[in-house]
């Protein structure tokens, strides 16, 4: 069953201006943001985030876009959990920043984009699904899917796509490159019809002047390009992109779609035209992974005892020390008979030895010690 879609004053205008200031959009996000910060001062509990798994308690609420099969994995990947969904995903990410959720479920790209561009945000290391994004059309247009085949395999080979992902994903304020349209296009007056989700950065998004920008922004122009075929947007929210393909009202859809099987039922994908991971996003202040490197991912509650990584250590001082008194030895006694007249300093070495020799025969009852005192400890 699809999610009713929450109806947003103002939500047209949600995205414009907004490359490279992400979260100025708290503020202008509509009436259903301004409730969610309201109601987020009221604050739910902001216990610590280990690891994945502390999520995946009835306490915890994630949250992600409608009809997304990243929300999907993340509810498979945290079944304990409760689920959230929102028509868009910048109103999933306000209700993260508000408290009212406390985590959210999307494609990685746009996490790693939301999360560079407001530093309270991270993207944990944990990957809960892979998720196949791809062109979509209805199936009358299977001769135009092979030539979006043959630009997609040509864009990943010439190093586009690399470029591409780089600008639009990892770099902050990233720009639309000057792109040409095509100058004797095949469908003059006809142009295609692709339907777009103009509220998805740094997918696709609108500028302050109205004009398209984004990952899918672009993609859509070099593939115009390649067809040397005129088109023209139809912006629809993600949930509408689907029902407008398998209804012949579209050409072309180029959402960041999740293509499955059974979605492969009703209308024709292409190949996958990016990486596109599922990931999970929290706040900052609450993440606190369980490993010092920073990628968390063990289980809550097990972390590994400091002792155990000390204990090496004190071993390896021994066998150094042992290791040094063999090479003294070695070294001083070819030098006894030249040195008979430091009789005094030989006898108080052979004096000496002897304790060495208890030292060394005493070193693995310590070291015996030393390795059951993390028993008891437990």
């Amino acid at each position: 069953m699809r999610t009713p879609m929450i109806k947003t004053v103002g939500a047209s205008f949600t995205f414009r201006g907004l490359c490279g200031r992400f979260f100025g959009l708290v503020a202008v996000v509509g009436a259903v943001t301004v409730s969610l910060l309201i109601a987020g001062c009221q604050g739910r509990p902001a216990t610590p985030i280990h690891s994945l798994e502390d999520l995946n308690s009835p306490d915890m609420i994630i949250g992600g876009e409608t009809e997304t099969v990243s929300l999907r994995m993340g509810a498979e990947a945290l079944p304990k959990a409760k689920v959230n969904s929102y028509p868009t995903p910048m109103e999933a990410y306000a209700a993260l920043q508000a408290g009212q959720i406390d985590a959210v479920a999307y494609d990685r790209p746009p996490l790693e984009y939301a999360a560079a561009q407001n530093e309270e945000f991270i993207v944990i290391p944990d990957v809960v699904g892979e998720g196949h994004i791809a062109v979509g059309a209805p199936f009358k247009n299977r001769e135009l899917m092979d030539r979006v085949n043959e630009f997609i395999k040509k864009y990943k080979e010439d190093g586009t796509y690399d470029d591409m992902y780089n600008r639009w994903v990892k770099t902050l304020n990233p720009k639309m490159p000057d792109i040409p349209k095509p100058e004797n296009p095949i469908n003059k007056g006809n142009p295609l019809k692709i339907g777009n989700d103009p509220q998805n950065i740094p997918m696709s998004f609108q500028e302050a002047d109205g004009s398209w920008s984004g990952f899918d922004t672009e993609f859509v122009l070099r593939l115009a390009l390649y067809l040397n075929m005129e088109f023209e947007f139809e912006s629809l929210y993600y949930d509408a992109l689907f029902p407008a393909v398998e209804t012949e009202k579209l050409d072309l859809a180029v959402g960041n779609l999740d293509k499955t099987p059974e979605r492969a039922e009703t209308m024709l994908f292409s190949d996958d035209y990016i990486d596109c991971p599922a990931g999970i996003m929290v706040l900052k202040s609450r993440w606190q992974p369980t490993h010092e490197t920073g990628e968390g991912g063990s289980i809550k509650g097990q972390d590994a005892p400091e002792t155990p990584d000390e204990q090496p250590a004190a071993q390896v001082s021994v066998q150094e020390s042992e290791d040094l008194a063999t090479v003294t030895e070695d070294t001083e006694t070819p030098q006894a008979d030249e040195q008979a007249s430091e009789a005094p300093a030989t006898e108080q070495q052979e004096v000496d030895a002897p304790q060495t020799d208890e030292q060394k025969t005493e070193a693995p009852e310590s070291e015996a010690q030393e390795d059951a005192s993390p028993a008891e400890a437990q």
